[in-house]
């Protein structure tokens, strides 16, 4: 699958738009259930911040194959460009050529839109206005004082850049094309696995129709993913096979609050008809960021963000400082793919000619493009190691093998 991709790619030079072209066709309307309701359309952004080590649009490719099997239930895509001012180098980044490609082939042959950060601090009080309602005070005030503040650390800096993208992504979900339901903020770095018809686009229109006072869902972890395929204690065996976790359920107890807005699947009316979001002005912290004041006016006091209990489809992020992994050589994404990419794999190599043709990667190490592209693949043939040891900050992140990886696995 992912060498055809990068060849239609090599073709045409629209990487993204290509995806969605050709991602899981194979999952015809002839095999569908005829008693299920088509699953909901989608608007899939994700914001983009010029730290990450992975392509943007290989990232997101991947992704999309695996959210659906149907690209029909993707709408409308979007990358939220995170470039900080200042901060990320001022001649160029390593996606900018990405990103140029992206945004010249928008409105010719694809639907997919980079969005730039708003610059204009009018624009930018509204947009706070829009998502955020002080419970004391003027709304208004607080936005101006907010968007003015003196930023000199580079940290601080790319926290204004991330609530600036947030509200730009509440902004793209509210103006949406007619049609779509659901709208996506999908981590830059996760990587995403889905059952054959199964992925969260579909899982989380069924949990939607069921639970109304859902706003939210955030996506199964790994564990939630296999302990769904194992017999629970209570279950008689004579009765429990492999189609016993076709149910997928919500549950607010499953939700982590510390895992942010990453990979979050919002009802666009209702999130909409929440807006804006009844805060205290300490929510509105640029050191606790976006993500803590969106949650904090969402979860009080209701169910509106809930988990998914899912054997079929599953998250997963990269290693970072919290997963806290044990008795295993600390792994960055950019040293996965590293090791990924010195594997003897005869695709991965045929892609990384295919990148070099293309042009947009000129800037990447070009092992860690390949890299990327195994790990993808790998993820999406269910080439996974078991969760024992091998998941750290309560199965959100990976805990990579250099042994495993070189075995054959995603990590």
């Amino acid at each position: 699958m992912a060498a055809s991709f990068r060849v239609l790619l090599a073709a045409s030079a629209l990487p993204l738009v290509a995806s969605l072209t050709v991602a899981t066709e194979a999952a015809s309307e002839s095999h569908r259930r005829v008693d299920r309701v088509a699953a909901k359309k989608s608007l899939v952004a994700t914001v983009l911040k010029h730290t990450q080590a992975a392509p943007v649009d290989l990232m997101l490719s991947h992704q999309i194959r695996m959210l659906t099997s149907s690209h029909k239930n993707v709408g409308q895509v979007a990358v939220i460009n995170a470039k900080v001012p200042t901060v990320d180098n001022a001649l160029g980044t390593a996606h900018d050529p990405v990103i140029g490609q992206m945004r010249r082939s928008y409105g010719t042959t694809g639907s997919v839109k980079v969005v730039e950060l708003e610059a204009n601090e009018t624009r930018q009080q509204e947009l706070m206005q829009k998502v955020f309602s002080l419970r004391q005070g003027s709304t208004a005030s607080f936005a101006k004082k907010f968007f003015k503040q003196n930023l000199t650390s580079p940290d601080m800096k790319r926290q204004m850049a991330h609530f600036n993208a947030m509200m730009l992504f509440i902004d793209l979900c509210s103006q949406a094309e007619y049609g779509v339901e659901i709208c996506i903020n999908m981590e830059g770095e996760s990587f995403v696995h889905r059952q054959s018809k199964k992925g969260l686009i579909e899982l989380s229109s069924d949990l939607f129709d069921e639970d109304e006072e859902v706003i939210a869902l955030q996506a199964p972890t790994y564990c939630d993913y296999t302990q769904a395929h194992h017999r629970p204690a209570w279950a008689k065996k004579e009765h429990w096979s492999n189609s016993s976790f076709t149910k997928c359920v919500a549950n607010a107890t499953k939700a982590k609050p510390e895992a942010g807005l990453g990979n979050m699947l919002f009802n666009r009316q209702r999130l909409m008809a929440a807006l804006p979001l009844s805060v205290n002005a300490e929510d509105l912290d640029l050191k606790q960021g976006f993500d803590h004041a969106l949650l904090a006016g969402l979860v009080p006091g209701s169910a509106a963000v809930k988990g998914m209990q899912c054997g079929h489809s599953f998250v997963i992020r990269p290693p970072g400082e919290e997963a806290q992994c044990k008795g295993a050589k600390k792994m960055t994404l950019k040293s996965q793919a590293l090791t990924a990419g010195k594997s003897k794999d005869s695709e991965a190599n045929q892609r990384a000619a295919l990148d070099t043709l293309s042009g947009e990667y000129g800037s990447f190490n070009q092992r860690v493009v390949q890299g990327i592209e195994v790990l993808a693949d790998r993820m999406e043939r269910g080439m996974l190691p078991g969760t024992t040891g091998n998941v750290g900050d309560r199965c959100l992140e990976m805990c990579p093998s250099e042994d495993r990886i070189k075995g054959g696995m995603a990590w």
